[in-house]
């Protein structure tokens, strides 16, 4: 009776069954790692993205909206960014698992791995700017991006002239104290302003500009501001008491 060893070298033969080259492993292997490098990538610029929501978020709206800070923060985080992360760490996970020595190690060194690549590559590309410029991109070219995004709804929750919020695009300046707005429903509103108004630097007043703004409707489409704010939040934005230049 032929013992083990004999069949396996007759069945070699009779299939002609020969080893793969050690090319191909090493291809397999650089893949894998290309896969989990890209996947580590997406997972740092998801956590860049809802880096920069978090950040340019309004956080003393919660005053305005009749809600308790707590329930401002649950209303703002951006869950849709952080599912991105969690599937594109797994998904770096399981590409790091099968890369040559990546079974040996314990689960949750690749998880750590995975998570620690992505928030500090992340942190670094919020640092050069690159979460607003990628959610532009993203709202820019996909249409249902603002209705499922979390914190994308800034535009609902600034369109609430009767609790004191509004936005829009400045569309003329009348004078020092009076501009013309175009909210992001369509209507036009006058704003007035008084020596009480503040305004955040960096801000310019000027036709095109988009502005956030805060006070108090006094009549149909009529609205006074107390605190006006460029709509696109910046870390090194301040308050100010700057003054409206028409000829800008």
């Amino acid at each position: 009776m032929d013992n083990l060893g004999d069949r396996i070298l007759r069945k070699i033969k009779e299939e002609h069954i020969a080893p793969k080259p050690r090319w191909q492993f090493l291809l397999k292997d650089c893949f894998i790692w290309f896969l989990f490098l890209i996947a580590l990538f997406l997972g740092s610029l998801a956590f860049c993205v809802a880096l920069y929501v978090l950040s340019s978020n309004d956080w003393d709206l919660y005053h305005y909206l009749h809600t308790t800070l707590v329930g401002h923060i649950l209303i703002s985080i951006p869950y849709l960014w952080i599912i991105f992360l969690i599937v594109f760490v797994f998904i770096a996970y399981y590409n790091f698992k099968y890369t040559k020595s990546g079974y040996r190690r314990e689960t949750y060194f690749v998880v750590g791995l995975s998570v620690v690549g992505s928030l500090f590559l992340g942190g670094f590309l919020y640092t050069l700017g690159a979460g607003e410029k990628i959610e532009d991109f993203v709202a820019a070219s996909v249409p249902v991006y603002e209705k499922i995004a979390c914190c994308s709804n800034r535009k609902d929750i600034w369109d609430q002239p009767a609790n004191g919020l509004l936005a829009g695009e400045i569309v003329s300046v009348m004078d020092e104290r009076n501009f013309e707005l175009k909210d992001f429903s369509g209507s036009a509103w006058q704003i007035q302003e008084n020596d009480d108004t503040l305004e955040y630097d960096p801000l310019r007043i000027q036709p095109g500009e988009e502005v956030k703004i805060i006070g108090e409707k006094r009549q149909e489409f009529v609205f006074w501001a107390r605190e006006i704010r460029p709509w696109k939040n910046k870390g090194g934005a301040h308050k100010a008491n700057a003054r409206i230049n028409p000829d800008e």
